[in-house]
């Protein structure tokens, strides 16, 4: 793939990502931080197996599920921060 596409593609999962958060959050009352952080320690641990022969497409895929990941938790602990 080019850079081009795999920006797209991180582009695409990260926002994917970041929307299926925000539905949880709204649909679901039992989803809770804990839970959205425990789903980053997950990633963490798929992308430290090291799997042999990983593409560049999983590779960006994984980057960008942390990314999103992360960023929600930082959004979220801002918003918890803020209606206190």
């Amino acid at each position: 793939m080019t850079d081009k596409s795999l920006e797209r593609k991180y582009d695409e999962v990260f926002n994917s990502v970041c929307d299926y958060v925000d539905r949880q959050k709204e649909t679901d009352p039992s989803f809770s931080l804990n839970h959205l952080q425990k789903m980053l320690e997950t990633e963490y641990i798929n992308e430290g197996n090291g799997w042999v022969g990983k593409s560049e497409v999983q590779e960006t895929v994984s980057a960008a599920t942390i990314a999103a990941y992360q960023h929600k938790i930082v959004e979220w602990k801002r918003e918890t921060k803020q209606n206190k």
